[in-house]
């Protein structure tokens, strides 16, 4: 027979126990910390991502490691100074705690670090930026340097080189150029800059090869879009691809690596978007956290062909999985 005393004990248990099940569902006792997540604006200085689908496959997974809440931005006319200012202002009063830039055509890094209020990251840069919380980017001289040489091995020096670009003053393209042309000429090759807008400058120029080139061209983009505007061009008429005795450029989107896989393009100037993009993000973390950070990346940049695509490490950094 239970006894009084025994019944207020269980009533005793069976009242904490309820008073403990209701503590720990409202987290009064039992309170899971929560994550700080991390507001990251990305401000490049293009109108749309096909110059950067591995890049934000890296940026993807570094956000997903680091807790960041990540905005890409473009612009609205590429290279547009005047709109990437007015973005990198628009997404700092959003509640941006680090921003990484792509400089816009006609700035220094240097510039875009100076003006934003929150921790910069930038990416692409000829080279470092004060104020900036880190860089990452390649050495675009060096590659300009290589990409020469590798004319230099496959063409004859009686065949003149065109230069297609947008512009010089973004600061890739411009030491890109500056190495590649002095290199060039030393070599013997006589050289032909042109720079504008792709879709008017590219197809007037072939045109002008094949009417007046009688031994062909040796075409070079500067920059991607001027390389697929020229790609584009090829493939809509044989007839200019008659004239062109090699195409080469720089950049991995996936229509520049389909056309050098058709052995449109003979060969790419790369580097590893995927990991420039992880690396962008863990840093603009560790800036927003105020932790130290590495101030200055140069990634490696690699000099393909057509037969590279397979090897197993540029398919590996080409053609990233998700």
């Amino acid at each position: 027979m239970i006894t009084k005393r025994e019944k207020l004990l269980w009533s005793g248990y069976v009242l904490l126990l309820v008073i403990l099940l209701l503590l720990s569902s409202t987290d009064l006792i039992i309170k899971e910390k929560e994550r700080e997540i991390y507001p990251v604006s990305v401000i490049v200085e293009d109108t749309n991502d096909g110059n950067y689908v591995n890049f934000r496959k890296g940026m993807e997974l570094a956000a997903m490691e680091e807790n960041a809440d990540v905005s890409f931005v473009t612009l609205y006319e590429t290279g547009n100074l005047g709109q990437q200012q007015e973005m990198i202002r628009r997404e700092e009063q959003e509640g941006a705690k680090a921003l990484v830039v792509a400089p816009a055509f006609g700035v220094s890094s240097g510039q875009i670090a100076k003006e934003t209020e929150q921790p910069s990251v930038l990416v692409w840069t000829a080279g470092e930026a004060d104020g900036a919380a880190s860089v990452i980017t390649t050495d675009f001289g060096a590659m300009g340097e290589e990409l020469a040489q590798r004319i230099g091995e496959n063409c004859d020096r009686d065949i003149p080189v065109y230069l297609f670009g947008r512009t010089l003053e973004q600061e890739s393209a411009g030491s890109f150029e500056a190495a590649l042309r002095p290199a060039l000429e030393g070599m013997g090759f006589s050289v032909r800059v042109t720079l504008g807008n792709p879709q008017e400058i590219c197809g007037r120029i072939l045109e002008r090869i094949a009417g007046t080139e009688k031994k062909g061209a040796v075409i070079v983009g500067l920059d991607p879009d001027c390389l697929e505007e020229t790609v584009s061009l090829l493939k809509a008429d044989e007839n200019l691809r008659y004239c062109v005795r090699g195409l080469y450029g720089r950049g991995s989107s996936l229509a520049i690596l389909d056309a050098l896989d058709e052995g449109i393009i003979r060969g790419l100037c790369v580097t590893d978007d995927f990991r420039a993009g992880y690396l962008c993000i863990r840093r603009a973390v560790e800036a927003a956290c105020g932790q130290k950070t590495e101030p200055f990346t140069v990634l490696e940049h690699y000099y393909i062909e057509k037969e590279d695509l397979r090897q197993p490490r540029y398919e590996k950094m080409l053609y990233p999985i998700e």
